[in-house]
Protein backbone atom coordinates (compact mmCIF):
# COMPACT_ATOMS: atom_id res chain seq x y z
CA UNK A 1 0.00 0.00 0.00
CA UNK A 2 1.76 3.34 -0.93
CA UNK A 3 2.19 5.70 1.99
CA UNK A 4 0.83 9.27 1.58
CA UNK A 5 2.76 12.08 1.18
CA UNK A 6 2.60 15.23 3.29
CA UNK A 7 0.76 17.48 0.27
CA UNK A 8 -2.10 14.10 -0.20
CA UNK A 9 -2.86 14.73 3.75
CA UNK A 10 -3.11 18.79 3.09
CA UNK A 11 -5.57 17.86 0.42
CA UNK A 12 -7.67 15.09 2.49
CA UNK A 13 -7.57 17.91 5.14
CA UNK A 14 -8.98 20.63 2.77
CA UNK A 15 -11.46 17.95 1.71
CA UNK A 16 -12.79 16.76 5.05
CA UNK A 17 -13.18 20.95 5.69
CA UNK A 18 -15.27 21.76 2.68
CA UNK A 19 -17.68 18.49 3.21
CA UNK A 20 -17.83 19.60 7.02
CA UNK A 21 -18.55 23.82 5.92
CA UNK A 22 -20.75 22.77 3.00
CA UNK A 23 -22.88 20.38 6.07
CA UNK A 24 -23.19 23.79 7.99
CA UNK A 25 -24.66 25.77 5.21
CA UNK A 26 -27.41 23.34 4.53
CA UNK A 27 -28.49 23.04 8.52
CA UNK A 28 -28.15 26.66 8.95
CA UNK A 29 -30.14 27.04 5.48
CA UNK A 30 -32.67 24.75 6.36
CA UNK A 31 -33.24 26.12 10.25
CA UNK A 32 -36.68 27.56 10.48
CA UNK A 33 -36.53 31.53 10.53
CA UNK A 34 -36.70 33.33 13.73
CA UNK A 35 -39.85 35.40 14.99
CA UNK A 36 -40.08 38.73 14.57
CA UNK A 37 -38.48 40.66 17.90
CA UNK A 38 -41.78 41.81 18.92
CA UNK A 39 -43.74 38.80 19.19
CA UNK A 40 -42.81 38.24 22.68
CA UNK A 41 -43.48 41.41 24.15
CA UNK A 42 -47.00 41.23 22.53
CA UNK A 43 -47.86 37.91 23.35
CA UNK A 44 -46.91 38.67 26.99
CA UNK A 45 -48.98 41.48 27.41
CA UNK A 46 -51.46 41.92 24.53
CA UNK A 47 -52.39 38.38 23.30
CA UNK A 48 -52.44 36.10 26.12
CA UNK A 49 -54.72 38.49 28.38
CA UNK A 50 -57.05 38.94 25.60
CA UNK A 51 -56.94 35.31 25.09
CA UNK A 52 -58.08 34.62 28.87
CA UNK A 53 -60.66 37.47 27.81
CA UNK A 54 -59.37 39.88 30.34
CA UNK A 55 -57.33 42.82 28.35
CA UNK A 56 -58.88 46.25 28.92
CA UNK A 57 -58.46 49.16 26.67
CA UNK A 58 -56.51 51.26 29.33
CA UNK A 59 -54.16 47.62 29.40
CA UNK A 60 -53.33 47.88 25.63
CA UNK A 61 -52.92 51.73 25.57
CA UNK A 62 -50.25 51.60 28.06
CA UNK A 63 -48.90 49.20 25.98
CA UNK A 64 -49.07 51.25 22.50
CA UNK A 65 -49.87 54.28 22.05
CA UNK A 66 -52.76 55.02 19.72
CA UNK A 67 -55.54 56.31 19.06
CA UNK A 68 -59.70 56.15 19.74
CA UNK A 69 -61.87 56.09 16.42
CA UNK A 70 -65.96 55.50 16.08
CA UNK A 71 -67.68 54.61 13.25
CA UNK A 72 -70.92 52.95 12.38
CA UNK A 73 -71.24 49.05 11.44
CA UNK A 74 -74.53 47.12 11.07
CA UNK A 75 -75.22 46.41 14.48
CA UNK A 76 -75.14 50.00 15.46
CA UNK A 77 -71.61 52.47 16.54
CA UNK A 78 -68.22 50.84 17.09
CA UNK A 79 -65.47 52.02 19.26
CA UNK A 80 -62.14 50.95 17.79
CA UNK A 81 -58.36 51.64 19.31
CA UNK A 82 -55.74 51.49 16.41
CA UNK A 83 -51.97 51.81 16.29
CA UNK A 84 -49.36 51.97 14.06
CA UNK A 85 -45.22 50.86 15.00
CA UNK A 86 -42.48 50.40 13.10
CA UNK A 87 -40.38 47.18 13.65
CA UNK A 88 -37.75 45.43 12.31
CA UNK A 89 -39.43 43.56 9.78
CA UNK A 90 -41.60 46.61 8.79
CA UNK A 91 -44.40 48.86 9.69
CA UNK A 92 -47.58 47.37 11.24
CA UNK A 93 -51.16 48.20 11.99
CA UNK A 94 -53.20 47.38 14.38
CA UNK A 95 -56.83 47.71 15.29
CA UNK A 96 -58.79 46.28 17.99
CA UNK A 97 -62.53 46.86 18.42
CA UNK A 98 -63.96 47.18 22.03
CA UNK A 99 -66.61 44.61 23.64
CA UNK A 100 -69.91 46.66 23.85
CA UNK A 101 -72.94 45.36 24.62
CA UNK A 102 -76.62 46.53 22.69
CA UNK A 103 -77.47 48.97 25.72
CA UNK A 104 -73.60 50.84 25.59
CA UNK A 105 -74.23 50.75 21.67
CA UNK A 106 -77.59 52.43 21.94
CA UNK A 107 -76.67 54.75 24.21
CA UNK A 108 -73.19 55.25 22.24
CA UNK A 109 -75.39 56.39 19.24
CA UNK A 110 -77.28 58.86 21.07
CA UNK A 111 -74.33 60.80 22.57
CA UNK A 112 -72.65 60.94 19.02
CA UNK A 113 -75.78 61.53 16.85
CA UNK A 114 -73.58 58.96 14.59
CA UNK A 115 -75.82 57.35 11.54
CA UNK A 116 -75.16 53.93 10.10
CA UNK A 117 -72.75 54.18 7.13
CA UNK A 118 -71.68 57.81 8.65
CA UNK A 119 -67.57 58.74 8.65
CA UNK A 120 -65.14 57.22 10.63
CA UNK A 121 -63.79 60.02 12.88
CA UNK A 122 -61.22 59.90 15.59
CA UNK A 123 -62.05 60.69 19.62
CA UNK A 124 -60.49 62.98 22.31
CA UNK A 125 -58.32 61.24 24.65
CA UNK A 126 -59.69 61.98 27.23
CA UNK A 127 -62.86 59.74 26.50
CA UNK A 128 -59.81 57.35 25.80
CA UNK A 129 -59.14 57.65 29.40
CA UNK A 130 -63.41 57.79 30.64
CA UNK A 131 -62.76 54.20 29.20
CA UNK A 132 -60.19 52.56 30.25
CA UNK A 133 -61.58 49.85 31.41
CA UNK A 134 -63.68 48.54 28.65
CA UNK A 135 -62.88 44.77 27.44
CA UNK A 136 -61.19 44.47 23.89
CA UNK A 137 -63.21 42.22 22.25
CA UNK A 138 -59.95 41.37 19.65
CA UNK A 139 -56.72 42.56 18.47
CA UNK A 140 -55.85 42.17 14.66
CA UNK A 141 -52.15 43.24 13.38
CA UNK A 142 -51.81 43.55 9.53
CA UNK A 143 -48.42 43.90 8.08
CA UNK A 144 -47.56 46.72 5.94
CA UNK A 145 -44.73 45.07 3.98
CA UNK A 146 -43.90 41.44 2.90
CA UNK A 147 -43.39 38.50 6.07
CA UNK A 148 -43.28 35.23 5.65
CA UNK A 149 -46.36 33.41 7.84
CA UNK A 150 -43.20 30.95 8.92
CA UNK A 151 -41.74 33.66 11.01
CA UNK A 152 -44.73 33.30 13.25
CA UNK A 153 -45.47 29.70 13.11
CA UNK A 154 -41.81 28.90 14.42
CA UNK A 155 -43.43 30.35 17.64
CA UNK A 156 -46.79 29.14 17.94
CA UNK A 157 -45.38 25.31 16.43
CA UNK A 158 -48.16 23.69 13.97
CA UNK A 159 -52.09 24.96 14.02
CA UNK A 160 -54.88 22.96 14.84
CA UNK A 161 -56.68 24.07 12.08
CA UNK A 162 -56.11 24.74 8.48
CA UNK A 163 -59.18 26.48 6.83
CA UNK A 164 -59.21 27.68 2.81
CA UNK A 165 -60.65 31.08 2.56
CA UNK A 166 -61.78 33.40 -0.25
CA UNK A 167 -58.46 35.63 1.66
CA UNK A 168 -56.34 32.77 1.53
CA UNK A 169 -55.55 30.01 3.90
CA UNK A 170 -56.71 30.61 7.78
CA UNK A 171 -53.89 28.89 10.39
CA UNK A 172 -56.22 28.17 13.30
CA UNK A 173 -54.80 27.93 17.12
CA UNK A 174 -57.97 27.69 19.08
CA UNK A 175 -56.21 27.24 22.22
CA UNK A 176 -54.30 30.66 21.83
CA UNK A 177 -57.57 32.25 20.25
CA UNK A 178 -55.19 32.78 17.67
CA UNK A 179 -55.99 32.97 13.77
CA UNK A 180 -53.04 33.61 10.94
CA UNK A 181 -54.24 34.35 7.60
CA UNK A 182 -51.70 34.28 4.84
CA UNK A 183 -51.84 33.82 0.62
CA UNK A 184 -48.58 31.92 -1.23
CA UNK A 185 -46.83 31.23 2.26
CA UNK A 186 -47.03 35.70 2.82
CA UNK A 187 -49.11 36.28 6.19
CA UNK A 188 -51.53 39.24 5.36
CA UNK A 189 -52.85 39.46 9.09
CA UNK A 190 -53.14 38.00 12.17
CA UNK A 191 -56.36 37.70 14.83
CA UNK A 192 -56.45 37.19 19.12
CA UNK A 193 -59.72 36.93 20.35
CA UNK A 194 -60.88 35.39 23.83
CA UNK A 195 -60.42 31.42 23.12
CA UNK A 196 -63.99 31.22 23.95
CA UNK A 197 -65.28 32.43 21.03
CA UNK A 198 -63.09 30.05 18.95
CA UNK A 199 -64.42 27.12 20.59
CA UNK A 200 -61.56 25.70 22.60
Amino acid sequence: MPRLRPAHGLFLLAIALLAFASGLWVVRSSAPPPAPAWLEAWQREVFAPLADDRLSLGQLHAFTAGELWLSSTGDGPQLSYRAGWDGADGPWRMEAPLALSAGERSSLAKATGIAQGGAEQPLSGQLLAQLSEQPVAAVMLAPQQALSVGRLAVSFGSPRLRLQTEQGEAWIYPERGLTLMHKDGELLWLQVVPRERLGR
